[in-house]
């Protein structure tokens, strides 16, 4: 299955969430996620553009807790979203899957923490992610760009800065001076 996505960057929260309330948008988690990458010794995965991740979310109250898995590929732009092959499925041990990842060979790549809620709306499904000391930007995910074009049109975000870059990638560009492999609440 692919991931087709982009990234709003600048957003002003509150103004988003009330307008996500506006239109009737399900919360589905708020809380904590733990992102920690795996690759191997000589970052193969990353120099092809893949990842292997594992992503701890700790919720508030009144969401649940869980542990995903999740393998990608390669990003493409398509139709003004990136696009790419996303694999994810839920263990219930987070530990001793890391732990198996350790002695598969991989080591961690990528450490770092950041806040996120997370809205469903129509065919979409919406991230707002805080890291420490950065802005806070979005993400609209959905089966297709023109549900991605017409849920930034609803949410009112065209003034913004549309993005197709991985994390990693605007991270680079805006927050050159930021760690983003060690990202830390």
């Amino acid at each position: 299955m692919n991931e087709i996505e982009v990234k709003i960057i600048g957003i002003d929260v509150d103004k988003l969430i009330a307008r996500l309330e506006e239109l009737g948008a399900k919360a589905i988690f708020s809380g904590i996620v733990r992102c920690l990458h795996f690759d191997f010794p000589e970052h193969t995965l990353r120099k092809n553009g893949r990842l292997m991740r594992l992503r701890r979310w700790e919720a508030e109250e009144g969401f649940k807790d869980k542990f995903e898995i999740c393998t990608k590929g390669p990003k493409e732009i398509v139709d003004g979203c990136k696009s790419r092959e996303e694999l994810e499925t839920y263990v219930e041990d987070a530990d001793k899957f890391e732990q198996l990842m350790y002695r598969l060979g991989f080591e961690a790549t990528l450490n770092n923490d950041k806040h996120r809620r997370s809205y469903v709306l129509g065919g979409a499904h919406i991230d707002i992610d805080a890291y420490p000391g950065v802005p806070v930007y979005m993400e609209i995910e959905a089966m297709s760009s023109h549900v991605v074009d017409d849920t930034i049109e609803l949410l009112q975000l065209q003034e913004y800065e549309r993005s197709t870059e991985t994390a990693n990638e605007m991270f680079k560009r805006l927050y050159p001076d930021v760690d983003f492999d060690n990202l830390k609440i």
